[in-house]
């Protein structure tokens, strides 16, 4: 089921070699590659090349004979009778310009290539697929993320500095690869989950007004953004096992022991019930199979169900509730009906 993708742009220094036509078959097929997987690559790859030549229109300037040209300049338009050594001050003065002028132009052509790749603002936003095969995504440090559905992860193309800082939103479980130099950042929400190389998971949805953090392995610090005069707590060390909530409408932090033995599902598609209400089965069904589930009789809500399930498909999973409590299950335009068996008088 785990299908990695890594499908980032050629960093500049190929770029520049497929431009200037120094890039190995290889690599040229990379660059092209990647151009061609939308319109927007390709206007970077064509601004890229614009700003190339601007480069070399540059270049060609400060190689030119700039004292030479103004020699030139000033023999037209100084008189033949001033004297030998004037004319010599009015060269060096002109050389001196020009010398400025190409200085000028390399520093604002330096500017222009500068501020049309910053580098800290180019952030890829990886959306997962509306099917059910999750994918795995490798980020610029090595860390892995899966997403949820309706979710959205932001990142740099190359983490810089002495932080690996991410933004999300919805639901990501993340592998963050170790190093102690350089922590790992998560904003999710008004909160920040700092990590120095662990596993564990981050739910913030904005319609649900919280965010939720479960620690499989290692250690995470969840601390919220705001700062207020509440005494209540700012930061919280999670270790596995444990699970920490920000409440955005009470603006609390606690931490718990987690309960729930389904956290992962969405990710894993392995179901565990021990005495589970059924709306409660059918919440988690509805959210790891992404699919809509009405129960008609609400006395069918406190049914309890005793079972496990391991990639299984849906359908199988409903034939086994409908079999266990002898209920009727239809499916009307995508949408599955459990509901009461209608007794039949003979």
């Amino acid at each position: 089921m785990k299908n990695k993708v890594t499908s980032e742009k050629p960093d500049w220094d190929l770029i520049g070699k497929y431009l200037t036509g120094e890039a190995t078959p290889a690599e040229k097929e990379r660059v092209e590659k990647w151009a061609n997987q939308s319109v927007k690559n390709r206007e970077e790859l064509e601004k890229a090349r614009q700003m190339l030549e601007n480069a070399d229109l540059v270049y060609k300037l400060k190689q030119y004979d700039s004292a030479a040209a103004w020699q030139k300049v000033a023999a037209q338009t100084v008189p033949v009778r001033q004297m030998n050594f004037r004319k010599e001050i009015v060269t060096k003065i002109y050389r001196y310009a020009a010398v400025i002028l190409v200085a000028i132009l390399l520093g604002v052509g330096g500017y222009y290539i500068a501020n049309q790749n910053p580098v800290n603002e180019i952030y890829t936003e990886i959306l997962p697929p509306e099917t059910l095969e999750l994918q795995e995504h490798t980020l610029p440090d090595g860390s892995v993320v899966t997403l949820n559905s309706n979710s959205k992860i932001s990142f740099p193309k190359r983490f810089k500095g002495n932080v690996r800082e991410v933004t999300i939103t919805g639901e990501v479980f993340f592998d963050v690869e170790p190093n102690p130099e350089k922590p790992f950042v998560i904003n999710a929400g008004e909160t920040q989950v700092k990590v120095l190389g662990t596993s564990f998971n981050v739910s913030a949805y904005p319609e649900q007004e919280k965010v939720e953090v479960i620690v499989e392995t290692g250690k995470v610090q969840v601390t919220r953004k705001t700062n207020t005069s509440t005494k209540e707590t700012d930061s919280l060390l999670l270790t596995p096992g444990e699970k920490g909530t920000f409440s955005e409408k009470n603006n609390k932090l606690e931490k718990n022991v987690n309960a729930d033995r389904n956290y992962l599902a969405w990710k894993t598609h392995n179901l565990v019930f021990e005495k589970t209400p059924l709306h409660q089965v059918i919440s988690h069904l509805k959210k790891v199979y992404r699919i809509d589930i009405q129960i008609t009789d609400k006395e069918l809500n406190h049914l309890v169900l005793t079972a496990e399930f391991n990639e299984k498909p849906i359908d199988f999973i409903l034939n086994v509730i409908q079999l266990t409590f002898d209920l009727d299950l239809s499916e009307e335009n995508g949408q599955y009906i459990l509901s009461k068996q209608e007794i039949v008088n003979n």
